[in-house]
């Protein structure tokens, strides 16, 4: 129990870190979102993404996870990983509205 609250606190740091260098060393807030509607859990997403992701790689990937320097390791590199596919998705969703908008903007010409 010990080894996978260390896990998750790391990756809860790396996804924190995440954060800061995705938003320009800005810690973004919680908030309540009109459209569409709901909460927006701005840096606590990161942190739980980046946790759950660091327990999961300890508890599944890890043989020694008693070790703290691969403890250490396995948890910051599965926070990054976790960062990385949240990113890829997002670049995704962006490079739909730049091409839905180009579509529209050939139609409009």
């Amino acid at each position: 129990m010990n080894t996978l609250l260390i896990a998750g606190c790391i990756g809860g740091i790396t996804g924190i870190i995440s954060h800061l260098m995705r938003n320009g060393k800005v810690l973004i807030f919680p908030k309540k979102r009109t459209r569409p509607k709901g909460i927006y859990l701005g840096f606590l997403a990161d942190f739980f993404i980046g946790a759950a992701a660091s327990v999961f790689a300890v508890t599944y990937l890890t043989p020694d996870p008693e070790l703290l320097r691969s403890l250490i390791g396995i948890s910051i590199l599965a926070g990054m990983t976790a960062e990385n596919v949240l990113l890829k998705r997002e670049l995704n969703i962006e490079k739909a509205k730049v091409e839905g908008l180009d579509r529209i903007n050939k139609r409009l010409k």
